[in-house]
């Protein structure tokens, strides 16, 4: 068994923001905390969860038959889930691609539930996980977070390809290693 999600990797220049915003991030949090490490930031498009490895092979030829045209993303602002009064996941989102890649999600669910994946029952939200709180009721500085958050310049970025991803659980947290890469077509 595999645990697999359906993702776009982010340029190594996003990593160095990622890295510099849970450094200023994580002493706003009171409550204990997991923050993402700057390699394994990544925008969800789907998760699949525990999976057989015996169907690697149909989900890499369903993904191959996903088309899309690249298109610019810029991270920009930010908030939590599922509110500021009770944060549980620290999040950046998207001042441009978020429909572009509320398209990408639909169109790999609908790729992945014609093979037996289950479809997506909640609305998509294009965002980058930057931390998770594990007590909300002491999810710290909300205000600061947010300050933060905003305040932070990202740079523009092409989405060029979407990448199915192995997550491995670790005691230093998840792993995460790109099984497949599937590029857009301009």
């Amino acid at each position: 068994m595999a645990r697999l999600f359906v993702g776009i990797g982010l340029p190594e220049a996003h990593q160095a923001v990622v890295a510099g915003l849970v450094a200023r991030l994580r002493p706003l949090a009171l409550g204990p905390a997991t923050w993402t490490r700057p390699d394994n930031a990544h925008l969800t498009l789907k998760f699949l969860g525990e999976t057989d490895a015996a169907r690697l092979p149909d989900i890499t030829l369903a993904l191959g038959g996903v088309a899309f045209a690249p298109f610019p993303l810029v991270v920009a602002g930010g908030g939590f889930f599922p509110s500021p009064a009770r944060p549980r996941v620290v999040w950046a989102g998207l001042a441009e691609g978020a429909g572009p890649c509320r398209a990408l999600a639909a169109a790999v669910d609908a790729t992945l539930a014609r093979i037996g994946f289950a479809a997506e029952a909640r609305p998509f939200a294009a965002h980058l996980t930057l931390g998770r709180l594990r007590d909300p009721s002491r999810g710290g500085d909300v205000r600061g977070m947010l300050a933060v958050l905003g305040e932070t310049v990202w740079p523009p970025a092409m989405v060029e390809a979407l990448t199915l991803y192995e997550s491995t659980l670790g005691p230093q947290g998840p792993r995460y290693v790109a099984l497949a890469r599937f590029p857009g077509q301009s």
